[in-house]
């Protein structure tokens, strides 16, 4: 608020510099972003508390959220000098799931990665069938957490780096609020100096054999 207050000020002095204009219009767009994720973010997290968190559930590729991911990271990844890695599925994966959803997962946990992995480091991003459904990894060479934080870790407000501004620490809070709600789990391996590994499931989609056996059996009664 007082960054957007401050160049809102600024612009409007009539004695500014031109030049100086685009700088703090950008300022304040991205103070508008920012405050826009954290009141999402609180939203998110009351909803998560009053079990209200709806879902708009539906059949989901996974290559499209793979693919989605890579672009809205690539930039970020250059930037950074992070070599960004996508693993190619061996199979395609249907989800039944909330695409926005499991987007803001990804979205939160790739974040992180990025946050605090150094250049010359390295974040990759995969998935695979299991037993549970659809499991997500995503994987950096940033400095891992010890057992301690492990288990602090989804708590809310609770930060990696005391008086990190950029958030108020429910990232991820929410991401594991929004797999369980789709009745999937998420957890991490970490050995500190490491990195770490984040991963998640999520349901896929009954195969159409299963659907026509289950129609069958229903049927048959």
């Amino acid at each position: 608020m007082h960054l957007l207050g401050s160049a809102a000020e600024l612009l409007s002095d009539p004695q500014l510099d031109q030049s100086e204009r685009p700088e703090l219009r950008d300022a304040a767009k991205r103070a508008v972003q920012q405050m826009d994720r954290l009141i999402g973010d609180l939203l998110d997290t009351v909803r998560l508390q009053a079990g209200q968190l709806s879902l708009q559930i539906r059949d989901v590729k996974a290559t499209r959220l793979l693919t989605q991911a890579e672009a809205t990271f690539r930039q970020v990844a250059a930037e950074k000098e992070i070599q960004f890695e996508v693993s190619s599925l061996a199979e395609e994966l249907i989800l039944r799931a909330d695409e926005d959803r499991a987007t803001q997962v990804l979205g939160n946990l790739l974040g992180n990665a990025f946050k605090f992995t150094p250049a010359g480091g390295r974040v990759t991003l995969a998935a695979s069938r299991t037993a549970e459904g659809a499991e997500f990894r995503v994987s950096d060479t940033g400095p891992g957490l010890t057992q301690e934080q492990i288990g602090q870790l989804f708590q809310r407000y609770w930060q990696g780096r005391p008086g990190d501004r950029r958030g108020v620490g429910l990232g991820l809070t929410i991401a594991r609020g929004i797999v369980e709600t789709h009745g999937g789990r998420v957890w991490v391996d970490s050995t500190p100096g490491k990195g770490s590994t984040f991963c998640f499931t999520l349901p896929l989609a009954p195969s159409p054999a299963t659907v026509k056996q289950t129609s069958a059996t229903a049927d048959a009664h």
